[in-house]
């Protein structure tokens, strides 16, 4: 009897560990997407994540894994054809992999275990820009006497050609973390998990410009990427003090150029290794107005030619005539106008310009125009819904 007690009490425990086995295996290959949402407005998905960044993680790689498949097949092409910076792919993935902080390596992690990509090439599609080239972008900004109401914020983003090769992998991420940070939504390709647009719940707007044409100075490999701490202070950054706070703190990666905005006015930031600066003072008031070189006159570095800055200096002028010329009447629907005028035509949209957006702070409007897509018209995001 003793024998017999003994043999049901090892086989009792043999079930156990198999039914834990099962389930820690279940939980392994399926991610919990009961609190995840993913949907379409037009040609951009629109994703909205809850949960711990490995939780986040296995939910965007289970509702995103199409897109993310397509990112990394784009980056297959490219580096077959060897265009941007392809010729250096392991060196760049490698340096991004150390300079990535532990929260978002989990979610990288979640995601490659939902996938069906590895841990390695999901940190490849995070490099796609780094990969792909140099973005170049100009944003414009209206408040006060130059609007209708609401400061209103129009920006393109610009990039090579072949970036049309994934217009249909623009997305809007939202993430809801669970440690109690605010709640942020990021604009871009699928699978770049930082910040390049970002707005959060605090109705905290950031947009980042290549800043390279005024500063080109060797990025340190030692720091955390640019794009990386933007997104980080997404999180924590509930008024335009607490930006400030963070670029008085933190050294850039690289030259970048930083425009912030809340409902009332929006700020720039002339990043770059050495130093940061201010550049919003260089505007009328009530205009912010940034493409790809300093404005900030204690800077030592030279005014680059349009010729060395994708036309910088020519697409600001014609942002600010423009604006000028609808002084006291720019809404959604100017600026949309605005910001989509040719730059043959007087204003600063190009042959690289991939993506648009016009956004209202004040109301978490975000209006969306991808320029490659089958549908390239402007479709509207409700981020109140998502972010509140």
């Amino acid at each position: 009897m003793k024998t017999r007690r003994t043999l049901s009490a090892v086989l009792a425990v043999m079930i156990a560990l198999a039914i834990l086995v099962s389930c820690a295996s279940t939980g392994k290959n399926n991610a919990d997407t009961s609190k995840a949402t993913k949907f379409k407005v037009g040609p951009v998905s629109v994703v909205d994540l809850h949960g711990t960044w490995y939780e986040m993680g296995r939910q965007f790689g289970d509702l995103m894994k199409d897109e993310l498949h397509d990112i990394y097949d784009f980056l297959q092409t490219i580096i077959a054809a060897n265009q941007g910076n392809s010729d250096k792919t392991d060196s760049i993935v490698e340096q991004q992999k150390s300079q990535t902080p532990y929260r978002i390596c989990e979610f990288m992690k979640g995601a490659a275990e939902t996938s069906g990509l590895t841990y390695d090439q999901i940190h490849m599609i995070n490099a796609v820009e780094r990969i792909g080239g140099l973005p170049h972008c100009s944003v414009a900004m209206a408040w006060g006497d130059y609007t209708d109401g609401s400061l209103v914020i129009g920006r393109n983003y610009d990039y090579a050609d072949y970036f049309s090769q994934i217009a249909d992998d623009v997305a809007v991420t939202v993430y809801h973390p669970a440690d109690g940070a605010l709640a942020t939504a990021t604009i871009g390709y699928v699978g770049e998990i930082y910040a390049v647009n970002a707005i959060n719940e605090a109705g905290i707007f950031l947009e980042l410009n290549n800043g390279k044409p005024s500063a080109n100075i060797k990025s340190p490999n030692y720091r955390f990427t640019g794009t990386t701490m933007l997104f980080d202070i997404m999180f924590d950054a509930d008024d335009l003090n607490d930006i400030d706070l963070f670029f008085n703190t933190t050294n850039s990666s690289s030259s970048s150029i930083i425009n912030v905005a809340d409902s009332q006015k929006g700020v720039s930031y002339e990043w770059c290794p050495i130093d940061v600066k201010h550049g919003e003072s260089e505007n009328p008031e009530g205009l912010l107005v940034s493409t790809n070189y300093f404005l900030n006159p204690e800077w030592d570095f030279p005014v680059p030619s349009d010729a060395d800055s994708w036309n910088a200096i020519s697409r600001r002028e014609n942002l600010l005539k423009l604006l000028d010329s609808k002084k006291g009447s720019v809404d959604v629907s100017v600026m949309q106008d605005i910001i989509a005028t040719l730059f043959e035509d007087g204003g600063a949209m190009l042959d690289l310009t991939v993506y648009q957006l016009v956004v209202v702070p004040e109301t978490f409007e975000l209006w969306i125009r991808v320029i490659d897509a089958d549908d390239d018209a402007w479709f509207s995001v409700d981020l109140l819904s998502l972010l509140k």
